[in-house]
């Protein structure tokens, strides 16, 4: 099933409905992190968001004074 989409109900976006838009950064920022081994292991052994906790710990050690 191959059907084209109408889009000709769908206005065009001009300058009025852009007039209040905001250019914001990204939340996150992909990069590399060279981690040892055995942390890098260690976290991901903990379950798929493992990510998300090394983010973390990292910002609640920023946040220290």
């Amino acid at each position: 099933m191959n059907e084209a989409i109408d889009f000709s109900d769908i206005p065009e976006l001009d300058d009025e409905f852009c007039k209040d838009a905001k250019m914001r950064p990204p939340l996150t920022q992909k990069d590399t992190v060279l981690l040892d081994h055995d942390i890098y292991e260690w976290f991901k052994s903990k379950g798929p968001d493992y990510q998300q906790r090394i983010n973390l710990l990292l910002r609640s050690h920023m946040h220290k004074p």
